[in-house]
């Protein structure tokens, strides 16, 4: 998670696991990438994305 100059949150993920497919998790916030990487680009604050974001990655946990 990093939070860029226009208050925008930058998210970056990577998965080693196939069955935790990254890309999956970023569409749902309007990013994309692979199944092994992929990234987001969203509202903030830092906070409530941070929260966001972990509760799909733990919905796409297998």
């Amino acid at each position: 998670f990093e939070e860029l100059p226009d208050g925008k949150i930058r998210v970056s993920m990577r998965s080693k696991d196939p069955r935790a497919d990254a890309c999956q998790v970023c569409m749902e916030f309007g990013g994309g990438g692979h199944s092994l990487a992929a990234g987001i680009r969203m509202a903030g604050p830092l906070a409530d994305a941070k929260e966001r974001v972990l509760e799909a990655v733990k919905r796409a946990l297998p």
